[in-house]
């Protein structure tokens, strides 16, 4: 009986010693997040209503599927978006730009400090302070949606100040 108490041990000990030994090849790599940083960067883009769009920034940093552009500039035909920040998802289209953004086209200018993007739509919104300028003519609104082709600009909680 004893002689089969010493049996089971050893065939425990071996089967976890051989399962050990199996485990130390199994890689202990986490999934890593891949994380790329470009300089001086140029992409090209194109909306559902022809826009095409000539991004630029300072610097980007890639990961997966989101850019992230410092000292951005998203350039069409139609209008120039200047951003400190812009963040932008590849596979929809969508982002936000931050950090004291300008709208300037030819005939209107428009800041405010956070916009919402559908570059595919060639769609900008938010729900934040924004100031536009029409040559001598300023308003100010609190929310707004911009759309580029046509340009056409809807101001929430407007108002106009005459100079």
């Amino acid at each position: 009986m004893l002689r089969s108490v010493f049996l089971s041990l050893l065939i425990v000990l071996v089967a976890y010693g051989l399962r050990s030994y199996v485990d130390s090849f199994k890689s202990n790599v986490e999934k890593e997040e891949m994380i790329n940083l470009l300089e001086g960067v140029r992409i090209k883009s194109y909306s559902k209503q022809g826009i095409e769009w000539t991004i630029k920034g300072k610097y980007m940093k890639v990961v997966d599927k989101d850019l992230l552009l410092m000292d951005a500039e998203l350039k069409s035909e139609e209008a120039t978006l200047k951003a400190g920040e812009a963040y932008i998802d590849r596979t929809t289209g969508k982002g936000e730009l931050s950090q004291g953004v300008e709208l300037i086209s030819k005939s209107i200018i428009a800041k405010s400090q956070r916009v919402f993007m559908d570059l595919r739509e060639g769609r900008f919104y938010g729900d934040g302070k924004i100031e536009v300028l029409e040559g001598q003519n300023k308003a100010e609104g609190e929310g707004f949606e911009i759309s580029l082709k046509p340009l056409q600009i809807t101001l929430y909680k407007a108002r106009t100040i005459l100079e």
